[in-house]
């Protein structure tokens, strides 16, 4: 592990970039296309549909001088969903945003489903969690800076290194949680613009988790519906849909560029503060990593509970996370290393999910001052 510290100054996996220079990076998905037309009734094709939406969205997005705007498609053309795949992962995105025409149709009676209507945005399901930290672990890479500060992007053996795992996790993690935050910005947004929100759901959509970046399928209205098949279709129509998902991806950019100049004021090498805590009362070793006696264990605290908490309790924010006791109040904690180095490393992408985290260092089951025991 050493070897790395020698080569990279700092560590980032970053999902909202430092380098103020690249554009925020939107890449749009209109459904199916070419022989795969998708949903079609009274002639009309859900890819022409969202082929012109995505066309209208882009052409707005594109008008922002911070924005660029990138495509699965942009012509009327057939892809495998691993193309589509390899495509907005190559794009170098910041989200990605699939848009699709819904139907309903009831098999046992053998007709559509005429009253269904609205909206829909899915997101990946929890479920899923673990198949996206995989795809992230085989395909994704980590972002470095080196000692000239030139950011570059390499992919680490994640199985023989405990850090690089854990990093893996804390990205997935956030990637579900801006997946959420897009997907409900959409949602509102085109709810807004009269349209019928049928809300945001979970599903197992394969562009959802097998994209690297924050990711939204969208379902713009059901085709089934002929009052909505006419919207869908009509210029207008498509006008106003394309307007909502716009709306939406400026209201989640607005908390992205806040993000990332709050992230690029802080120092990486920030040290913790808060060790003047009496702790003689500390007990029990974090569960995730035992270490011989004396030796001392770095982690991040991420916040303090009064009664122990279920594994899957939603302040984990999906990442599995140890506790020590100290004066009945429970410790919750992430990441554990006896090599201080490792642990900094997950900074920036910790303090994302849990602002007020900090380092502490545990020796014997009982916390010690950390500044101490890095001397």
């Amino acid at each position: 592990m050493k070897k790395y510290i020698y080569l990279v100054s700092i560590l980032f996996v970053s999902l909202l970039e430092l380098n103020a220079a690249k554009p925020f990076t939107v890449v749009l998905d209109p459904g199916h296309g070419g022989s795969d037309v998708g949903a079609t009734r009274a002639g009309i094709c859900e890819s022409h549909i969202v082929l012109d939406i995505a066309q209208l969205v882009g052409d707005m997005l594109g008008e922002h001088s911070d924005i660029k705007v990138a495509y699965t498609r942009k012509t009327d053309k057939k892809l495998k969903e691993e193309e589509r795949m390899e495509l907005a992962n190559k794009a170098d995105g910041d989200i990605f945003v699939s848009i699709h025409v819904n139907s309903a149709y009831n098999e046992e009676k053998k007709r559509d489903v005429t009253s269904a209507h609205g909206v829909e945005v899915y997101i990946q399901t929890v479920e899923n969690i673990e198949r996206k930290t995989n795809t992230l672990r085989e395909k994704g890479s980590i972002k470095t800076v080196n000692k000239a500060g030139e950011e570059e992007a390499k992919r680490y053996d994640y199985s023989s290194n405990k850090t690089f795992n854990a990093i893996y996790e804390i990205k997935q993690a956030q990637i579900f949680n801006l997946s959420t935050n897009l997907a409900r910005y959409i949602g509102t947004e085109m709810g807004a613009k009269d349209r019928n929100l049928r809300g945001v759901k979970q599903k197992s959509l394969y562009v959802t988790w097998q994209t690297l970046i924050p990711s939204v399928l969208i379902e713009v209205g059901y085709i089934t519906n002929e009052e909505e098949r006419r919207f869908m279709n009509s210029q207008e129509g498509k006008r106003i849909l394309a307007r909502g998902i716009y709306d939406g991806i400026i209201r989640y950019k607005k908390d992205f560029d806040l993000s990332r100049e709050a992230l690029a004021g802080e120092s990486v090498n920030r040290r913790d503060t808060d060790t003047n805590t009496n702790l003689s009362a500390v007990s029990a070793t974090p569960k995730d990593e035992v270490k011989s006696k004396d030796e001392v264990v770095f982690m991040w605290q991420v916040f303090i509970s009064s009664v122990p908490l279920k594994d899957d309790d939603y302040r984990f924010k999906k990442l599995k996370c140890s506790y020590y006791k100290d004066k009945n109040m429970y410790k919750y904690t992430y990441g554990s290393s006896t090599d201080y180095d490792e642990v900094l490393r997950m900074q920036a992408e910790i303090r994302k999910l849990f602002p007020d985290a900090f380092m502490i260092a545990m020796k014997n089951g009982k916390r010690v001052d950390i500044n101490e025991v890095r001397q």
